[in-house]
């Protein structure tokens, strides 16, 4: 058989059966079966079929006999680590790209779903707002949905034509438990202990006062928008898929985490006490701790190196 013919096969069915797993654990398993819609069940089924007929295009023009991708690489792990022990009883130690092809499915496997399930709900919102046309609301819901949206199609896609290959995914523990804390279901069971104040429609006591504030929040979230965007088909939380420098990752190396951060506290405001102010600081800390791992996991790169260099505040310019 023709090599590359061969290798196009290979990688074809090591996605049909990674990807074929992933599908039947997101419909089936006990989380994902009630925590997803309809909606999201269906479009994953929709990615699923999509990739089964195009990708055999796509590898046959753009394929060689060396490509490989993940789902590649993580079952040929898997068959030199059965090869190992059943031939040597030896423990086989993964290498750098192996441990990042098994790493980069669990963020998929973890994080599209969700995404998917976000960007429904958004759009259902925005769909609302258009009927009211309040302005505070329909730009709220027009961020969320079009942040979503770039999220999706980042945990959807890798490929060198969009330039978003994976190079490395984080590989601590401490930084994926601070970046999953922070999504569902993790954040509600932290949410039973942890309490929650902050209020996109939180009311500051007159009409102006409360406008001024939501121009505020707005502002703020459109720089955490900004921030998406600028990460395009990159965007994937827990990955490096090369170091991005446009604005506003040319001012601060983390606009999208403190903007976030300083609506939360904005609109935390009205109802501050000891219990919300200690429950935000919680979440303002982990928040600080995803900067660091990810930064810690970045500095990997030569790339990020100079970028640091160049961007010396990671949250407000001249301050932090």
């Amino acid at each position: 058989m023709n090599p590359k013919l061969k290798q196009i096969i290979t990688i074809y069915c090591s996605s049909i059966i990674i990807y074929g797993l992933g599908l039947l654990t997101v419909r089936y398993g006990p989380y994902y079966a009630s925590a997803l819609s309809t909606q999201t069940q269906q479009t994953l089924l929709l990615l699923f079929v999509t990739y089964l007929l195009i990708s055999p295009v796509y590898y046959l023009k753009y394929a060689t006999e060396k490509t490989v991708n993940k789902p590649f690489i993580a079952l040929r792990a898997l068959r030199r680590i059965t090869n190992s022990f059943i031939k040597s009883n030896e423990k086989y130690h993964l290498s750098t790209e192996e441990k990042t092809a098994f790493l980069f499915i669990l963020v998929k496997l973890f994080f599209l779903p969700l995404m998917i399930n976000f960007l429904y709900g958004n759009i259902t919102l925005f769909t609302q707002e258009l009927k009211r046309l309040s302005w505070y609301p329909l730009a709220l819901s027009f961020i969320f949905m079009v942040d979503t949206f770039i999220f999706v199609i980042g945990y959807s896609t890798e490929s060198k034509r969009l330039n978003n290959i994976v190079r490395s995914v984080e590989p601590t523990f401490l930084g994926w438990t601070v970046a999953l804390i922070c999504y569902p279901p993790f954040n509600s069971m932290v949410g039973n202990y942890i309490p929650w104040g902050a209020n996109d429609y939180a009311f500051f006591g007159n009409a102006i006062v409360t406008t001024i504030a939501q121009v505020f929040v707005i502002g703020l979230l459109s720089i955490y928008l900004w921030a998406s965007i600028a990460l395009g088909t990159k965007a994937s939380n827990l990955t490096n898929r090369g170091i991005v420098t446009k604005f506003p990752y040319s001012l601060v190396r983390h606009p999208a985490y403190i903007s976030k951060n300083l609506v939360w506290w904005l609109t935390l405001l009205p109802v501050i006490n000891w219990k919300f102010a200690l429950g935000m600081a919680f979440w303002t800390i982990i928040y600080c701790c995803r900067a660091w791992t990810e930064e810690r996991h970045l500095r990997q790169d030569s790339e990020y190196q100079e970028y640091c260099k160049k961007v010396q505040w990671r949250f407000i310019p001249y301050l932090i």
